[in-house]
C-alpha cells in the first residue's frame, strides 16, 4: 500500500507539474544543474500567460508527455496507478532523459515537498478557472498566477510559481505570432 501512495503522491507531483508544464519538464525545484541549456529568447516578455505555460509543457519530453497523457486517460484505479509507476520508475532511470531523472531523483528524495493538498482558496480559484468562458480563462488564468506569485495562495506555492517563472522553459518562450 506504501508503495500506491507514493506512487500515487509522484504521480501527483508530476500531473500538477505537467499540468502547470512545470515540475519535470522545467522548474528550479530540482536538479537545475542537469538541465540542457537552451537558447535564451528576447521575445518572452511578450508571450501570454498561455504562451509561457505551452512553451513550458513543449519542454517537456515529447515521450514522457504522451505517458502522461496516456495515464491520465486511463480510468482511476489499478490500471492508472501502474501507468505511474511506470513512468516514475522510467524516469527515475533516465528513460526521459537526464534532466528527467534529475528531477524524479529529486522528487523521489523529496516527497515532503509538495503543493498537495493545495490551499482551499486555490482550488476555488481552479474551479472559478474551470467554469469561466473560454474567451475569459487566460484573464483568469493570469489573475490566479499573479496571485500565487504574490504568496497569496501560501508560501509553498508562491516557492513553486516563483521557480517556474525562472525556468528557462519559461523565459524561452517566443510569442505565437512571431
Amino acid at each position: 500500500m506504501k508503495n500506491t501512495k507514493t506512487a500515487a503522491r509522484w504521480a501527483t507531483g508530476v500531473a500538477v507539474g505537467a499540468g502547470l508544464a512545470l515540475a519535470l519538464g522545467t522548474g528550479g525545484l530540482a536538479a537545475n544543474a542537469a538541465t540542457a541549456p537552451t537558447p535564451i529568447s528576447t521575445n518572452s516578455a511578450s508571450c501570454s500567460f498561455g504562451e509561457h505555460l505551452v512553451s513550458a509543457w513543449r519542454a517537456v519530453p515529447s515521450e514522457l508527455r504522451t505517458d502522461l497523457k496516456a495515464a491520465r486517460a486511463l480510468k482511476p484505479g489499478a490500471d492508472r496507478r501502474d501507468a505511474l509507476k511506470k513512468i516514475q520508475s522510467k524516469a527515475i532511470d533516465g528513460g526521459y532523459g537526464a534532466a528527467v531523472e534529475a528531477r524524479a531523483e529529486w522528487r523521489k528524495d523529496h516527497r515532503g515537498d509538495k503543493l498537495r493538498p493545495l490551499p482551499e482558496s486555490l482550488k476555488a480559484d481552479l474551479k472559478t478557472l474551470h467554469a469561466t468562458p473560454k474567451q475569459a480563462k487566460g484573464a483568469e488564468a493570469q489573475k490566479i498566477a499573479d496571485t500565487a506569485v504574490a504568496g497569496g495562495y501560501g508560501a509553498t506555492v508562491e516557492s513553486f510559481a516563483k521557480a517556474v517563472q525562472s525556468s528557462p522553459a519559461w523565459k524561452n518562450c517566443t510569442p505565437s505570432g512571431s
